[in-house]
């Protein structure tokens, strides 16, 4: 298994295959980590090994990409988060057509507006998702045929290309609470968007807390950032030779450990 950082291996664990032996490749880490055994600070040397035994989703950033902004949520956030196809809007729906036709994306596809929709037969609100089915000629001008879902009712729409967003396009379904989000390898680094979070589009950044065992006696507890340490998964090598891996002592990084 190839090395990770520590932080994507956490994202892509699978709870049930706990516990894992983990080997340090290589890292440095942030000043202020704080790794403890038994109420002393410690770091982690290249080549020692872990047994992780437990997971904790502490809390999950969320990033504003254009701002830099950051806001924190707790893993019991109720809000549900739509995955987008790409990091930029449009400003019409024109503008988006061509965008998917370049992508060889074909019909129908799901969009929303940043802004309420106003037409002859209904006012569509900022952030309702929309389902774009088809392109129409309608008095020598094209008009895009939408959908609008209600949760009870389905309603056609037509929107002329010219109409102006910015318009967002993001992945078909239904919106996704946050674990699921998180838990979905797929959407790993995609841009969301949540109607009850201030930002139309935002990167979600778990932090997790991680424990583990060294020497089978103690105890480390240690918190696995985007940067955290690159550790080699041990368990298949473990089986193979038959042996039992011991962690060895050891402390912080100033930038990571990498797992294999």
């Amino acid at each position: 298994m190839e090395p990770v950082s520590l932080h994507d291996f956490v994202c892509a664990l699978d709870l049930a295959s706990l516990p894992r032996v983990l080997r340090v490749c290589s890292g440095v880490y942030f000043q202020g980590s704080i790794y403890e055994i038994s109420g002393n600070e410690c770091c982690l040397s290249t080549g020692d090994l872990i047994k992780v035994t437990q997971v904790r989703l502490q809390k999950v950033v969320c990033e504003n990409p254009g701002t830099g902004q950051t806001i924190e949520i707790p893993p019991n956030f109720c809000g549900h988060f739509s995955p987008l196809t790409g990091p930029q809007s449009y400003e019409t729906l024109e503008e988006l057509l061509s965008a998917a036709t370049q992508r060889s994306r074909k019909l129908p596809i799901s969009f929303m507006s940043t802004h309420k929709i106003t037409t002859e037969t209904r006012v569509v609100p900022r952030d309702q998702p929309l389902l774009l089915k088809d392109v129409e000629e309608y008095h020598r001008t094209y008009r895009a045929r939408c959908v609008l879902d209600t949760g009870t009712q389905h309603f056609t729409l037509y929107l002329p290309l010219s109409q102006g967003g910015p318009f967002w396009e993001w992945e078909p379904g239904a919106p996704r609470p946050l674990l699921q989000a998180l838990q979905d390898p797929a959407l790993s680094d995609r841009l969301f968007t949540c109607p009850t979070l201030p930002w139309q589009s935002l990167l979600l950044r778990p932090q997790y807390e991680i424990q583990a065992i060294m020497h089978i006696l103690s105890s480390l507890r240690m918190a696995a950032s985007s940067s955290a340490p690159q550790s080699q998964d041990e368990d298949t090598a473990a089986e193979r030779h038959g042996q039992r891996k011991h962690v060895q002592q050891g402390c912080c990084p100033q930038e990571g450990p990498q797992a294999h």
